[in-house]
Order: C-alpha cells, then sequence, then structure tokens
C-alpha cells in the first residue's frame, strides 16, 4: 500500500507541476511584430474627437496609441509632444488633408504617419471606447507598396513599379472599432490582455482584469493595442505577394 500511495503522490506532483506551467506560459505577454523589411519611424497625431464626450483626450489616446507601437519589433515611434511641437511650428491645428500629413511627415523626418479620431467615448463601467485610424506611408518608400510577386516573375527590374494609385498620398491602410466593455468577445480579450500584464491568472479571485474595466486610461490603453494588433495584421495581408497564378495545363 505505501508504494502505490507513493506513486499516486508522484503522479498528483507531475500533474500540479506542468498545470502550474501552463497556466504561467498561458499568460505571457504577446510581442507584435512589423511585417517591413527594414525598421520604421512612425509617429502618431493627436487623435480627433469626433465622439460628442467633452471627456475624450485626442492627445491622451494618441500617446498610448505611439506607447502600444513602440514595444513592436521593427518599429519605433516618435514622442506625441515632439509632433505637436512640430505641428505648432507649422501652424497646424490640426491634420486635415493629404498635403498636411506630407509636410508634417517630412519636417519629422518619418517614414510613416498615423492620423485617427475617437469615435465613441463612453468611461462609465462596463467602458466603451471608438478608434479610427490611418496610416501614411511616404510613397517613396519601398514599405509603401505591395509586391506583385507575378510582375516580380515576368518583368525585369527596371520595368517594375508601384502602382499609380499608391504614389498619392491616401492612406495604405485604415483599421476602426468599437470597443465595448460588455460585449463578451471584448471581454475576453480585456481579461486576457489584464492577466498577461499582471502576471494573475483569468479566474484569480483579485479580478486584477477588473481595474482595465473601471480605470479609462486603462482600458485605452488595451483598446490601443488591439487597434496596433489590427492594423498590423491588415498591413501584414497588404504587403503579402500573392501566389503566383497557376499556368494552364498544356
Amino acid at each position: 500500500m505505501k508504494s502505490e500511495q507513493a506513486m499516486w503522490m508522484v503522479l498528483a506532483l507531475v500533474v500540479l507541476t506542468a498545470g502550474c506551467h501552463y497556466r504561467g506560459a498561458r499568460h505571457k505577454p504577446e510581442r507584435l511584430s512589423a511585417p517591413y523589411g527594414d525598421r520604421q519611424v512612425w509617429a502618431v497625431v493627436p487623435l480627433r474627437n469626433e465622439s460628442g464626450s467633452l471627456h475624450a483626450d485626442g492627445l491622451k489616446a494618441a500617446d498610448q496609441l505611439a506607447q502600444r507601437l513602440e514595444t513592436v519589433m521593427g518599429l519605433d515611434t516618435l514622442p506625441v509632444n515632439r509632433v505637436l511641437a512640430a505641428m505648432q511650428s507649422l501652424e497646424l491645428t490640426a491634420v486635415n488633408d493629404a498635403k498636411d500629413v506630407a509636410t508634417l511627415r517630412t519636417v519629422l523626418g518619418a517614414d510613416a504617419v498615423i492620423v485617427g479620431t475617437i469615435t465613441a467615448y463612453d468611461p462609465y463601467d462596463p467602458p466603451k471606447l471608438g478608434i479610427a485610424i490611418e496610416l501614411y506611408f511616404d510613397p517613396r518608400r519601398p514599405s509603401a507598396h505591395a509586391t506583385d510577386l507575378r510582375k516580380l516573375v515576368r518583368a525585369g527590374t527596371d520595368e517594375v513599379t508601384p502602382p499609380e494609385s499608391n504614389r498619392s498620398n491616401t492612406p495604405v491602410s485604415v483599421v476602426s472599432g468599437f470597443y465595448d466593455a460588455a460585449d463578451p468577445a471584448v471581454h475576453l480579450k480585456l481579461v486576457k490582455y489584464a492577466s498577461s500584464r499582471s502576471g494573475q491568472d483569468e479566474d484569480d479571485p483579485a479580478q486584477g482584469w477588473r481595474l482595465y474595466q473601471i480605470d479609462m486610461d486603462l482600458y485605452t490603453e488595451f483598446v490601443t493595442y488591439l487597434v496596433s494588433k489590427q492594423l498590423l495584421r491588415v498591413e501584414m495581408d497588404r504587403l503579402a505577394p500573392p501566389m503566383l497564378a497557376a499556368e494552364p495545363a498544356s
């Protein structure tokens, strides 16, 4: 009996150890990566407030977005205060069109500029936040253009030019979302995000994720992370070369 009890104790210890290891790995923060060949410098313009709420702070939201993007491998972001100072030197109270974007990008020496809007804002529990952003690249940069692999295969290097539409100062990617903490899908993402930052388990009775739901600054941090992740996914899809067209059977 003693040997059998010892066997069960060892088995229980192994299961417990494996479970703890799994729980710890499950909450490791995800590291995002940029889909570009070289390192990029981006600038984030203070977001316009079109939410109808006087409490929404476009400068603070832009700063949160810039901080999230700064953690992305392959990206550097300029401080939003520096972007604001450049706008003031250009006498720009807002970035209203592609010409303003191009001028600001040149002054800052950035590869890309993000212009955005706060579309919804409700800080009361459960909070709601809507954000829409546009990514403008310097059209002379290779990162501004998607690669058509079929053209690269069938044409010489000198014959390959970016599409005419990509030469203009139109956004290369547009991302928007409305994030309501009462939405079960958003709530699940919030719990996972908060637990990855705090190291707490999703089922922890202390409910560390609650801080992200009752503190609008923390909730904005969470939303800008989701927006950053979505933008990088859209950019990855945009830059991914299409599959080679199948050759017709002879």
